[in-house]
């Protein structure tokens, strides 16, 4: 289950894809199309207690993002919607963060020892 939630960190914030337009961002998939019959057709989005009963809690999240700077999982302002990053029709998250920040996801630098 660790393993799928890092894979699946991974593949929502767009690390195992290159530039839009190549081969990886051409099989990105939607939500929607990702969860198939477990989508919520009627109104396209999803409530986070139905997204944690599969993926965890924002501590498992957090955890599973923690190589990423910032940790989109890790927040000031607690847990929030899922919706507010992931849409159900977008391949890839909006970070709600960049309303008011300027991040851009990257994998932490090791640290010089």
């Amino acid at each position: 289950m660790k393993k799928f939630i890092l894979t699946a960190a991974a593949i929502a914030f767009g690390l195992s894809m290159s530039v839009a337009g190549s081969a990886a961002a051409a099989d990105a998939k939607t939500l929607a199309e990702i969860h198939g019959k477990n989508w919520p057709e009627a109104t396209g989005w999803a409530k986070k207690d139905t997204c944690m009963g599969c993926h965890g809690s924002y501590a498992d999240l957090a955890k599973a993002t923690a190589k990423l700077e910032p940790n989109p999982h890790f927040s000031h302002l607690g847990d929030v919607n899922c919706q507010e990053c992931h849409k159900g029709d977008k391949a890839e998250p909006e970070l709600m963060c960049n309303s008011c920040h300027n991040f851009t996801l990257r994998e932490k630098t090791p640290a010089k020892k």
